[in-house]
C-alpha cells in the first residue's frame, strides 16, 4: 500500500493487520475513492442494492468478554484495561426497536409526503453483520448499560463530576470491517487535544446527543442475500432474496473510554449482575487464552457460580 499522510498500517494486539485514519470518521463512499487504500472489499462494485446511511440512534452499549474477564471483573467490581490497552472498549449494542424506528426513518427519507400503510418489515433483512447479531466474536458474556449511565458512572469517578469530553477516535479497517472509534476521556486528561470534538448532529457519521449515540450505517450486512427494490408507485420498498450471496465491507461504532493503570471504573454487584447476560460465541472470534467458547449450559453455569461466590442469592 502506498504511503499516505492519513493512513497508517499496523498489527493489533491480537495480531491483526489494520489500516487507520486518526481522527476522523471516513464514509464507505470517500474510502472506496481512496486511491490509497488497497482492499479488495471495498473495491467490489457488483454489490445489489441495499439501505445505506441508515440513521439509528441507539442508547445502549455493550461489553462482551470471556470467563476469565468475567471473573475479573466481579472481583474487581467494574471494569479496567488490560495490558493490552489503556482504553476500554464498548460497542453500540442496536435493538430490535432500534432498527424499527430507523426503517421508518428510512422510509420517510424516501417517501416524505406519503404514510405507507402496506409497508411490510424489510431492514431486518439487510441488518445481518456483526453490528447486530447476538452472537460474538469477544466471548459468552455481555455486559450491557445505557450509554447516558455509563457516562454518568464514569464522570462520577474519574472527572470530578464534570462532563466527560468525546471525540473522534478515528476509523481502522480490517479485511471487511470498518470500525468508526468515538473516545470518551476526562477534561483534564490533554493528551487527546488533536482529536476533534464529537459532533452532536445527526448528519455526521457518529454523533452524541441526549444520551443517544447516532450512527449513519453504510454497510448493514457482511454477506448480501437480498437486494433493495423501490416501488415507487406503491411507495414501498421490499427485500427480494438472491440466488447467490454477495460479500462485502460491513461497519459499526466503538466506543473507548480512557483509562490509566488502577484505574476501575466501579459497578455495584447487582447492577452488574442484572446487566450481564450470557451470548453464543461466532464460530470465528477473537478468543485470547486461557478463554475459549463455552455452550450456552456452560456459560449459564459459570454465572451460577458467580452468583455464588458473590452472595448475590436471589439470582440462583
Amino acid at each position: 500500500m502506498a504511503a499516505n499522510r492519513e493512513w497508517t498500517e499496523r498489527k493489533n494486539s491480537r495480531g491483526h493487520v489494520e489500516t487507520c485514519c486518526k481522527g476522523k470518521h471516513v464514509r464507505l463512499l470517500e474510502l472506496k475513492e481512496d486511491p490509497y487504500l488497497d482492499s479488495r472489499y471495498l473495491e467490489k462494485s457488483n454489490i445489489p442494492p441495499y439501505p445505506n446511511n441508515v440513521l439509528f440512534r441507539v442508547s445502549k452499549v455493550c461489553h462482551v468478554t470471556g470467563e476469565s474477564g468475567l471473573r475479573g471483573i466481579f472481583r474487581d467490581g467494574g471494569f479496567c484495561i488490560t495490558r493490552h490497552d489503556n482504553l476500554l472498549w464498548w460497542s453500540l449494542s442496536v435493538t430490535k426497536d432500534d432498527i424499527a424506528v430507523a426503517e421508518k426513518r428510512f422510509l420517510k427519507g424516501l417517501f416524505p409526503n406519503v404514510q405507507a400503510s402496506n409497508q411490510q418489515p424489510f431492514l431486518e433483512k439487510f441488518t445481518t453483520s456483526p453490528a447486530f447479531q447476538s452472537k460474538s466474536r469477544y466471548g459468552n458474556f455481555r455486559f450491557t448499560f445505557r450509554l447516558r449511565k455509563l457516562l454518568s458512572l464514569y464522570a462520577r469517578q474519574f472527572c470530578d463530576r464534570s462532563a466527560p469530553v468525546l471525540r473522534v477516535l478515528g476509523t481502522k479497517i480490517y479485511k471487511a470491517e470498518i470500525m468508526y472509534s468515538v473516545l470518551v476521556h476526562p477534561r483534564h486528561v490533554e493528551e487527546y487535544s488533536q482529536y476533534p470534538r464529537l459532533p452532536r448532529r445527526y448528519n455526521r457519521v457518529c454523533g452524541y446527543f441526549q444520551g443517544n449515540m447516532s450512527w449513519r450505517c453504510q454497510a448493514p450486512s457482511e454477506s448480501h442475500g437480498h437486494r433493495l427494490v423501490v416501488d415507487e408507485e406503491d411507495s414501498t420498498v421490499h427485500a427480494k432474496s438472491l440466488k447467490v450471496e454477495k460479500y462485502y465491507v460491513w461497519d459499526h461504532v466503538a466506543v473507548a473510554f480512557h483509562m490509566e493503570p488502577g484505574w476501575v471504573l466501579n459497578v455495584d454487584q447487582e447492577r452488574l449482575y442484572s446487566s450481564v447476560s450470557v451470548c453464543e460465541v461466532t464460530e470465528w472470534n477473537l478468543l485470547r487464552e486461557p478463554d475459549c467458547a463455552l455452550s450456552e449450559d456452560e456459560a449459564s453455569e459459570v454465572l451460577q457460580d458467580i452468583a455464588s461466590e458473590h452472595d448475590l442469592g436471589h439470582y440462583y
